[in-house]
């Protein structure tokens, strides 16, 4: 069963964990291992409260209020679960009643299961290995008993009997994966050759009448993820090699191998160390500092969280190769070769390829499949990919195939190393038992760091490498200082929403009389209240917290004459979550000057008919997959996703190529310089679609116009002129929102269509519901997607 990671989540669960604890070597507390308490989270596919309420032992963590509360009440023979989450919108802890199954089936839909069993290469080499194996077995005159850890639908398990395994054994701890399992094992006539058991591998015992009659001369599994042992292989393959295996039982994949890249990168780097806001000097072409970064910043580690990508829409013009792909960490997941390390450290020397500095790790990995290396499972990008050794940088995404459940992977390096080119330098290369980290070493009697990167600053802890990129986007940063300083007097009193707003302190060195902040955590507060004594302006800015409701205007200098949102807030997923401000700024009227500005001034919320080339994957019905039959699995998937998931999703789009099929739609206006309506707004019409292809999908994205000058709108969509039927670029530090049609048409100009849109907006709780329909103009058929 595998579960990939989210970043945005990942750094919110560092963050709330840094509310509890303070190691004495650092003020910033980290979590040690914040993945094992993760492993079963999507990267791409969660919601603030699932995350939440995905931790085991919540009150070890932090208070209750920021965990849905579970409370069963009967309601006939079902029962009802209360939920408590955060809205991103309004700010406020909201009820809600959900069936209770409502936490798995979250679970469920927001599996990387469809996209995993969609990998054909993945699903054929798995098969080819099995056969493989199951073969050598024979040959060495041996019956063959197979044991499946982590079976999810039993796709494996049926492969190994297909293949002429004697026996399988096949497990599955996750009990509503297990039932489909069984189910599906049923309906492809393989529920007398499997025997499933509802437990994790570590829990089975072994013996006459026990969950495995004997032990297993061969293990199949699929308990990777985009680091290769954040899912806990390792301790997996150690039990499974003590308990559950023969001596010399064979293994499926045998062995993986880890490798390594060192590059530099600037652009990198953004989502990693914040560098100065700086602006063109008035009167001149010269550019100057207006927000400082702290000394303790400048000098952090950064955080050892892992930086998942799709390495193969990284444009070769983000970086330029230091080292060539180098394996740095083999694993024989026998444990007969080598060892399985929980802590383990390599060394290996390179020439570096260029002279400038060593920013970063790409890391990915392969997996053998079989015992003679012959069949081999790579997760490399397309310029190292075995099977492009003849294209190199000359090929793409397109010549490999796509997979979302394993990608690649950016480490940074806790400094960046400036070298010449043709330096022999050491990279380092580490892991404990669920994670990787790197450093480099210019020489042997260098003394370098061997440990886990960990953040001391606590930038890296209150914000996601989605909103470190944000602080480091010029374009972003033009836009703000032009509006501050179109603002901004020496009279002006500033009030700025938002979380970790580094303009507010640039509205102060631009001369503002006093500038109010609004932080929604100790944590937050402690980053900008060092950046605010680096930039010396402590006796201008003054923090106040998240619910100014309660603030008196008699505690501010003056009435507020200028109200500033980048926007940003540390629980926005959605492009729209930012709205946030508008309710913010709603809850503090009373503290605002007759005429104050406010900024942004409107919101608009876009949309764009697409063809995803490959993220249709993510929610495509299976119905067979080599071979075996997957309606179960797909009613599974298709039931989770329509009780618990939304239609709307994250998704970081420049990872994602799409095709345009129709120009931009302006799907709804708020005037965020009025007050907040009583009533809901609704928006809908429909618009012929012009471009000849496939359908599959909706983009959605928000543009803040921040004035009324178009130079000053900031768009979280496409960042360059839409042209039809070509890949769209887009804003690569926001998460666009995905909205994936259940029956994608192909549109021509014999079968001409239209979109037909609606949007609701709620705004006793600031939710944007959409539909989108795709109806065919020549005849009755209708694709309804609601």
């Amino acid at each position: 069963m595998y579960f990939c990671h989210d970043d945005v989540m990942l750094q919110r669960l560092q963050w709330l964990l840094s509310l509890q604890a303070s190691p004495t070597y650092s003020r910033w507390p980290v979590t040690k291992e914040s993945k094992s308490c993760f492993g079963s989270i999507s990267r791409r596919k969660n919601k603030l409260g699932f995350i939440l309420s995905s931790l085991e032992d919540k009150d070890t963590f932090i208070g209750s209020n920021f965990f849905p509360f579970l409370s069963k009440l009967h309601s006939g023979r079902r029962m009802s679960v209360f939920t408590q989450q955060l809205n991103p919108i309004t700010g406020k802890l909201e009820w809600g009643i959900q069936p209770e199954d409502y936490d798995y089936k979250q679970e469920v839909a927001r599996s990387a299961y469809a996209d995993m069993l969609h990998d054909q290469e993945r699903n054929d080499k798995y098969f080819e290995g099995l056969r493989r194996s199951i073969e050598e077995l024979r040959r060495r005159g041996q019956e063959v008993h197979v044991l499946d850890i982590g079976t999810g639908t039993g796709l494996l398990s049926m492969m190994a009997v297909s293949c002429g395994a004697d026996s399988v054994t096949a497990c599955e701890a996750f009990h509503p994966m297990a039932e489909c399992a069984r189910k599906g094992l049923k309906a492809n006539g393989f529920a007398d050759k499997v025997h499933l058991v509802p437990k994790r591998s570590t829990e089975i015992e072994v013996g006459p009448g026990k969950d495995m009659e004997r032990r297993a001369n061969l293990l199949v599994a699929e308990v990777f993820d985009t680091e290769l042992i954040g899912e806990g292989a390792i301790d997996t393959y150690r039990h499974a090699r003590d308990v559950l295996l023969t001596e010399d039982a064979l293994l499926v994949p045998s062995e993986g191998t880890v490798y390594a890249q060192v590059v530099s990168s600037k652009m990198l780097q953004r989502w990693n160390r914040i560098q100065p806001v700086t602006r063109v000097k008035p009167g001149t072409k010269e550019r100057e500092v207006l927000v400082s970064v702290p000394v303790c910043v400048q000098q952090c580690p950064g955080a050892a969280a892992v930086h998942d990508l799709q390495l193969s829409q990284v444009p070769q013009e983000w970086f330029t190769p230091m080292s060539h792909p180098l394996p740095v960490l083999w694993f024989d997941w026998s444990g007969r070769k080598k060892d399985i390390s929980c802590d383990e450290i390599t060394r290996v020397k390179f020439e570096t390829l260029a002279s400038g500095d060593c920013d970063a790790v790409l890391m990915w990995w392969d997996l053998r499949m079989d015992q003679d290396g012959e069949v081999m499972l790579s997760c490399a990008p397309y310029w190292a990919h075995p099977n492009l050794v003849d294209k190199c940088w000359k090929g793409s995404s397109e010549d490999i195939p796509w997979r979302d459940h394993w990608m690649q992977a950016v480490y940074y390096l806790p400094q960046p190393r400036t070298v010449l080119q043709d330096t022999t330098l050491t990279l380092l290369s580490a892991h404990d038992e669920y994670s990787l980290w790197f450093n480099i070493q210019k020489d042997e009697s260098e003394c370098v760091c061997e440990e886990r990167p960990v953040c001391e600053c606590g930038i890296h802890i209150v914000n996601s490498r989605t909103r470190l990129g944000q602080l480091n986007d010029p374009r972003r940063i033009e836009i703000y200082v032009r509006v501050l300083e179109r603002y901004i007097k020496s009279d002006s009193v500033c009030l700025a929403l938002g979380d970790g707003c580094l303009m507010a302190i640039a509205a102060a060195k631009l001369g503002a009389r006093h500038v109010y902040m609004t932080e929604g955590s100790d944590a937050n507060r402690r980053v900008m209240q060092e950046f605010i004594m680096a930039n010396d302006v402590q006796h201008k800015v003054s923090i106040l917290s998240e619910d100014v409701s309660d603030t008196s205007v008699d505690q501010l200098v003056s009435p507020a004459t200028v109200t500033f949102s980048e926007p940003f807030f540390s629980t926005s997923l959605l492009p729209w979550h930012s709205m946030y401000c508008w309710y913010l700024r709603n809850s503090c009227l009373h503290l605002l000057a007759p005429g104050a500005i406010r900024t942004p001034a409107t919101v608009k919320i876009w949309g764009i008919p697409v063809q995803y080339r490959d993220l249709w994957k993510i929610r495509a019905p299976l119905s067979q997959c080599s071979g075996f039959k997957m309606d179960i699995f797909d009613k599974l998937i298709e039931s989770a996703c329509e009780e618990a998931d939304e239609r709307v999703e994250p998704q970081p789009l420049w990872e994602y190529p799409a095709k345009a099929r129709g120009d931009p739609v302006c799907l709804l206006t708020l005037d965020l310089a009025a007050t907040i309506p009583d009533s809901p707004l609704i928006c809908a019409d429909s618009v012929t679609l012009p471009s000849p292809g496939l359908v599959n999908g909706m983009a959605l994205w928000a543009d803040w116009h921040m004035t009324d000058q178009l130079e000053d709108i900031l768009t979280t969509g496409p960042v360059q002129p839409v042209i039809l039927d070509q890949y769209i670029s887009w804003d690569v530090y926001s998460r666009q929102g995905v909205y994936l049609f259940r029956e994608p048409v192909t549109v021509d100009k014999v079968q001409p269509y239209r979109l037909h849109y609606s949007v609701t907006f709620q705004p006793c709780d600031g939710t944007l519901m959409f539909d989108f329909q795709l109806k065919n103009q020549t005849i009755s058929n209708v694709h309804s997607n609601s």
